[in-house]
Formats: structure tokens, sequence, C-alpha cells
């Protein structure tokens, strides 16, 4: 079957207008299935779906919707309407580099992480996967992160959500094979969207390797079908292969020393406790 044939008519896509997001929905364009895209800034998207349009000559249709929000799937289905879904790509997470407790932000930010990274994943692919099945074939992809795979200090928050992705991924993997609908959970490491580009600019993270966002996903789909989880980028997977050999309170030291280096100036954030 081709890549069509399979994922197609349409892909879903969360967060998908910048950034990783967006070069899923090139690739996915460039393939000739039509987009359903989401995000919430309505600009960006609309802007993103014009050009994909005019580019690939697929249907592009903008989803304005918050993911944090609690009627995020209600919204989505009515958007959706009747189209067939032949592929979901949940890219979207709220991400953020510091302390556990941080200056101006409290437990109301942490559970609307849990909200986009968690929440909202599992229940645009509890709707949508069981017509997958029932049709016998189609496509899942859950973006994840290289900090989910152990203790990560400083992405702590972040990188415990991502933790689930992996594990909700890789299981379902299994579980979905006999039906012909491929998950794959695509581990990416330090990829230069919007916002990482912009801490490069600031001076941050300039001991760090980073991929671009169409290198990401180039990997991603190549292999889409045949494992249940990858880390994209050589460096990444050599990383890797270093932390398992560490003893585990090692490895996680040096994922702290990262952070450190990378985005805190070289020196270990307090604790916000007032």
């Amino acid at each position: 079957m081709t890549f069509k044939e399979k994922y197609g008519p349409y892909a879903l896509l969360a967060g998908g207008a910048v950034g990783i997001g967006a070069a899923y929905a090139e690739f996915i364009a460039s393939q000739g299935v039509k987009l359903m895209i989401i995000d919430r800034d309505a600009g960006m998207l609309n802007d993103c779906c014009q050009r994909l349009s005019e580019q690939y000559g697929v249907e592009c249709l903008p989803i304005v919707a918050d993911l944090a929000s609690d009627s995020l799937l209600d919204e989505v289905i009515a958007a959706v309407a009747q189209r067939e879904v032949g592929i979901l790509v949940y890219n979207a997470a709220l991400a953020d580099v510091g302390p556990f407790y941080k200056v101006d932000l409290g437990l109301d930010y942490e559970l609307g992480k849990i909200r986009v990274n968690i929440v909202s994943p599992l229940a645009l692919l509890y709707h949508f996967a069981k017509p997958m099945l029932r049709r016998g074939h189609g496509g899942i992809v859950l973006m994840s992160s290289g900090s989910g795979l152990q203790g990560s200090p400083y992405y702590s928050h972040y990188a415990a959500t991502k933790a689930y992705n992996i594990v909700l991924g890789e299981s379902l993997w299994w579980e979905f094979k006999p039906y012909n609908v491929d998950v794959l959970t695509c581990v990416a490491g330090m990829t230069l969207s919007p916002g990482v580009a912009g801490a490069v600019e600031r001076g941050e993270g300039q001991h760090a390797v980073y991929q671009t966002p169409d290198e990401v996903v180039a990997e991603a789909m190549e292999m889409l079908g045949k494992v249940p989880s990858y880390s994209t980028g050589s460096h990444n997977r050599e990383n890797q292969e270093l932390l398992k050999a560490l003893p585990r309170e090692h490895a996680v030291a040096a994922i702290a020393q990262h952070a450190i280096d990378n985005f805190m100036e070289g020196s270990v954030p307090p604790q916000a406790l007032d």
C-alpha cells in the first residue's frame, strides 16, 4: 500500500502550525493526504493551511482549539464531522526547563501540562483510533522526548508526561498490530523548533546538538510501522546508550548537568519557595 492508501484520506495533526508539527504536515501533504490541523494560534494555522493547500493541492482544514481545554475532544469531533482520519499525529506539548517550583507559576500551570501532554493525546487517540482498527489500517504517531527515558532534573514534570507517551505508544504498537494499525512513539532530542531556536539566539543551549524539524519527521515517518518507538538523531541514540550504561543515579545527574550547562547559565537554580 502507498502512504496515501494506508494513512489517508485525512490526517489529523495536533499542534501542527509551526515547528515539528508543521514539518509533519508538510510531509503528509506531500504524500497527497488531506489535512486537518489543530492549533490555538489562528493566524499561524490559517497561513500554514493556505500554504500547504497551494503547494500540494490538498485540502487543509484549520481547527482552532486549545489543547488544554476540557472541551477539546468535543470541538475536534464537531470539526472533523464525517471525514475519515487515517493517521493521527499528536505533536503538541507544554514544555519548560527549570526548577520544579518556578517563580510566578503554580499548580494550575502544571495541571495544564497534564492536559496538553497526557489527557488530550489520550482523548484524541481513544476516539479516532477505534475506526482505524475497524477499517484494518491506519497510523498513530505520539511525539515524546529523550527526557522521558529516565529521571530528568529541571525537566521533571515535563519528562514525566513524556514517559507516559512512550509507554502508551509502545504498548499500543503491539495491541494494534493485528488490526494493521501502526503506532510509533517518536522520541526526539534537542530540535530547532521556534521556541528552542529563540533560546539558542539568546545564547542558551550552546553545548547541545540539534536536529531540524524536517530531520526529525523524516526519520519518524521512515520508522512508522517498523518499531514501537524510535529516537531520532544518531547523536541522541549514542547518548542514550551511554546513559543506559551508567548507574541510574549517574545518568540522572548527567541530565541535570546538561540542563544546568545549557539553559541555566551554569548555576543550579533555586526552588521558588516563597
